[in-house]
């Protein structure tokens, strides 16, 4: 790959583009931690009737399996099969869970609070960048540094960004200084792939998310549809456990 000397013109616009991404990176991710506030309790509800039915849909097929095969339908052969069947949904459920907890006990910080973390979010990414500076790719305290700013500027901690760039500061002295002219590789390309990233943020959830969350009508829609689908979902359960109620399970003898 050959280096070359950037003009200032593209290092200027590059420099825009990848703030801008991460802005609006932080700002889909603010928009999803909204939505997971405002129908976090609907998610989970018809994620575990979803779960509910999936379980008595390997339920069904497992004792369907055993009579196909001539063999007894043994509850704890069933109740084995079904837990490693499983198993993957009660994660994914647990980490639902944990989302939607996380979600709410987010704390609301202050304009003047969010206006000081994205300038320190700014002036860091301007320093040490690992697309603006990939000189520091092989730092590993300047990546560390970097991967805590990221941090601390997605999830609003004033306090632990205006550390992280007090710390940037200082490694910067011990390298004596940012290092010169920045040279780039490749920047058109770069320039193009970030704008793609950019456009495909603007476009997809969880950043369209605000179309929703900023109109009332549409939160009280999408509630009707979560509604509408958990009472779906019931009504497929009860139909589930008649078939269940067709087979013979043998429970095991103490």
């Amino acid at each position: 790959m050959e280096i070359i000397k950037v003009k200032n013109a593209a290092l200027s616009k590059y420099e825009e583009l990848l703030l801008r991404r991460d802005n609006l990176r932080k700002q889909a991710e603010n928009y999803n931690l909204a939505y997971i506030r405002e129908f976090g309790d609907l998610i989970e509800e018809e994620f575990r009737i979803k779960i509910e039915c999936i379980r008595k849909k390997k339920e069904i097929a497992f004792c369907q399996m055993q009579i196909n095969q001539g063999k007894k339908i043994k509850h704890n052969e069933l109740i084995a099969y079904i837990e490693k069947e499983m198993l993957s949904y009660q994660t994914e459920l647990e980490t639902l869970m944990e989302d939607v907890k996380s979600a709410r006990s987010a704390t609301a910080i202050s304009p003047a609070d969010v206006k000081k973390i994205k300038d320190a979010y700014y002036r860091i990414a301007k320093l040490i960048h690992p697309d603006m500076h990939p000189e520091l790719a092989g730092d590993a305290w300047a990546q560390e540094l970097w991967h805590r700013a990221v941090v601390a500027y997605t999830h609003n901690n004033l306090k632990d960004i205006e550390e992280i760039e007090a710390l940037v500061h200082a490694f910067l002295e011990e390298r004596g200084g940012a290092g010169g002219e920045i040279v780039i590789p490749d920047i058109e390309e770069k320039i193009e792939q970030t704008e793609a990233e950019i456009e495909k943020i603007v476009t997809t959830n969880p950043y369209l998310y605000r179309l929703i969350l900023e109109n009332t009508e549409e939160i009280n829609e999408k509630k009707k549809e979560y509604r509408e689908e958990i009472a779906a979902f019931k009504i497929y359960s009860e139909q589930l456990d008649g078939v269940l109620a067709g087979f013979t399970i043998e429970e095991m003898l103490s």
